[in-house]
């Protein structure tokens, strides 16, 4: 049995539920509690909004706000709209490390984490450009 027939959810909405909830109990370890609600607030909105959406009463909009694609006009569609979602992640990260370039000086940690960012969505955009080339 898949975990999507399990749990009623797709597998990536199971990674995105845990990993929030993880952080969730890491930041309440660590007594930063508004971090860790707003984490489990997460975990709590992805599961339910995953299984509503896998619940046949959602409408398209829903199921792709949830990721969870029942066919493959929903898949097309989430694709063009994770495409979009892409340049705009690579022209904020660009933004933000511009404005990490102006407002901090180069040994700041925020510097560097602005600068990873960039490179890591650069080089993300690169390897899916090699993957759905190959897969096409």
């Amino acid at each position: 049995m898949s975990t999507r027939e399990t749990l009623r959810m797709s597998w990536w909405n199971v990674v995105l539920a845990v990993l929030s909830l993880v952080a969730a109990v890491v930041f309440a370890v660590l007594g930063r509690w508004l971090a860790a609600i707003v984490l489990a607030a997460v975990a709590v909105v992805v599961v339910v909004g995953a299984v509503y959406a896998r619940s046949g009463r959602a409408s398209d909009l829903t199921r792709l706000h949830a990721a969870e694609y029942v066919d493959e006009r929903d898949r097309a569609i989430g694709m063009r709209a994770f495409a979009i979602v892409g340049v705009c992640a690579l022209v904020i990260a660009m933004g933000a490390f511009v404005a990490a370039a102006l407002l901090v000086e180069a040994d700041h940690p925020m510097f560097w984490v602005a600068w990873a960012q960039m490179v890591l969505l650069t080089i993300a955009w690169a390897v899916a450009n090699v993957v759905a080339v190959r897969t096409s």
